[in-house]
C-alpha cells in the first residue's frame, strides 16, 4: 500500500493524452473564435452609401481592407505565442509540482507566472505589429498609441492565459481525485483479497489434533484403514492449501473434499456417524467457495455428532436453479441460544467470506428444525454471456 500511495504522489496527475486533448480543444476554440471574427469584416451599417457619409465609408472600407492582413499576422502570431505560453505553464506545474500545493500558494505561483508570460506575449506582439505598421503607414503612425497597445495586448494575454490555467487546474484536480479513487480501491481490493485468503485457509485445529489421534489409534488397530485414513486426512489437507488459489471451484471438487473429510470422521466415529446425501442433478457444475461445504459438515459433525453420547446422523444436499445454487446440511441436535460465542467461529467465517464475494445476494442461515439444525446457503451463480 505504501508503494502504490508513493507512486501516485510522484506520478504526475494531468499529462500526456490528457494535456494534449486539453490544449488542443481550448485554442482550436480560440482559433475559430478569431477567424470569425475577422471574416465577419466590420457590421454591414459602417459601409453604408449615403450621401453624407459617403466619402468616409469609403475611406473606412480601404482602411480596413489595407489591415486585414496584419489583424490576421498579429492574431497568428498571438496564438502561437499563447500555445507557447501555455507549454512553458505545464511545463512549471510539472516541475514544481503545482498539483500538490494547497490553494493559497497555487493562486499566486500561477498568477505571477501568468503575467510574466503575458508581459513577454505583449512585447513581442507589439514588436511585430511596430514593423508591420511601419512597412505599410510608416514609422510615426506606427508608434502612435503604442503604450496603450501594450497595455490591452498584455491584458487579453493574460485573460486567455487566465482562462487557460483555470481549465488546466480544474483537469488537475479532477484527474487527482481519479487516481486517489483508483488507489483506494485498489487498497480495499487488496485488503478484501488478504481477507478471503485468510478466511479460507482456516482449518479447523481440533479437526485436525482429532485426525491425528485416530489415525495413531488406527496404527495398531487397522495399518490398512490407517493408511486409507492419511490418505482423506491429505486430500483434505490438499483442498485447505489450495483454497486461497481460487474464489470459486466447481461443487464437484468441493464434494470431494466433503467425502474426504467424512470417510475420516466414518474411521472415528464408526456406526455412531450416519450419512445422507441428496445432490441434485446438474450441481457439480455449479461454483462454490472453496471449503464451503466443508465448513458447514465439518461444524456440523462437530455438534451434531462429537457432542453426543449416542449416535447422530448429517445430511446434505445441493439444488440448481436459475438463480443459483441452495446447499443444506442437516444434523441431529439442538441449536444453542449462544451458539456463536460456542464454536460457531467457523460458520462466522463463512458468513463473512459469502459477503466479501457476493455481497447481499449470497445468504446463509442457521435454523432449528423438527428433525435438528439446518445450515442453510444460497449461493448466485454466474450468468451465461
Amino acid at each position: 500500500m505504501e508503494e502504490d500511495s508513493h507512486s501516485t504522489s510522484s506520478t504526475p496527475p494531468f499529462d500526456g493524452h490528457g494535456y494534449r486533448l486539453m490544449q488542443t480543444g481550448f485554442w482550436s476554440l480560440f482559433v475559430l473564435t478569431v477567424a470569425v471574427t475577422l471574416l465577419s469584416g466590420p457590421p454591414s451599417f459602417a459601409f453604408q452609401d449615403d450621401a453624407s457619409a459617403s466619402a468616409s465609408a469609403e475611406a473606412l472600407e480601404r482602411a480596413f481592407a489595407e489591415l486585414e492582413p496584419l489583424m490576421w499576422i498579429e492574431n497568428v502570431a498571438m496564438i502561437l505565442c499563447g500555445i507557447l505560453a501555455t507549454h512553458c505553464l505545464h511545463l512549471l506545474s510539472l516541475r514544481h509540482r503545482w498539483d500538490l500545493r494547497p490553494l493559497r500558494r497555487l493562486v499566486p505561483a500561477v498568477l505571477l507566472s501568468c503575467v510574466g508570460l503575458a508581459a513577454g506575449i505583449s512585447l513581442l506582439i507589439n514588436a511585430l505589429r511596430w514593423f508591420l505598421y511601419s512597412q505599410v503607414f510608416g514609422a510615426a503612425v506606427a508608434g502612435m498609441g503604442l503604450l496603450i497597445e501594450l497595455v490591452s495586448t498584455g491584458a487579453v494575454a493574460l485573460f486567455l492565459l487566465g482562462m487557460w490555467s483555470a481549465l488546466y487546474s480544474a483537469c488537475q484536480a479532477f484527474t487527482r481525485l481519479h487516481q486517489i479513487e483508483v488507489t483506494s480501491l485498489r487498497h480495499a481490493a487488496a485488503i478484501k483479497e488478504a481477507r478471503l485468503q485468510t478466511i479460507a485457509t482456516q482449518l479447523n485445529p481440533h479437526f485436525l489434533f482429532n485426525s491425528l489421534n485416530t489415525l495413531r489409534a488406527l496404527i495398531d488397530e487397522s495399518p490398512k484403514a490407517a493408511r486409507d485414513a492419511v490418505t482423506q486426512l491429505s486430500l483434505v489437507l490438499r483442498a485447505s492449501l489450495t483454497s486461497s488459489d481460487r474464489k470459486l471451484i466447481p461443487l464437484r471438487d468441493e464434494l470431494a473434499a466433503v467425502n474426504a473429510l467424512l470417510d475420516l470422521e466414518f474411521a472415528r466415529y464408526g456406526d455412531r456417524l450416519k450419512v445422507e446425501r441428496q445432490v441434485g442433478v446438474g450441481c457439480e457444475k455449479a461454483l462454490v467457495p472453496p471449503l464451503l461445504l466443508v465448513t458447514l459438515v465439518e461444524n456440523a459433525v462437530k455438534h451434531g455428532v462429537a457432542a453426543r453420547l449416542g449416535a447422530g446422523f448429517l445430511s446434505y444436499g445441493a439444488s440448481v436453479g436459475q438463480e443459483g445454487l441452495s446447499l443444506h446440511v442437516q444434523n441431529s441436535g439442538t441449536l444453542a441460544e449462544n451458539w456463536q460465542g460456542k464454536g460457531g467461529m467457523g460458520l462466522a467465517h463463512t458468513r463473512e467470506r459469502l459477503a466479501l464475494l457476493f455481497g447481499s445476494a449470497a445468504t446463509m442461515t442457521l435454523s432449528q428444525t423438527t428433525d435438528g439444525v439446518e445450515a442453510s446457503v444460497f449461493v448466485p451463480q454466474p450468468q451465461p454471456a
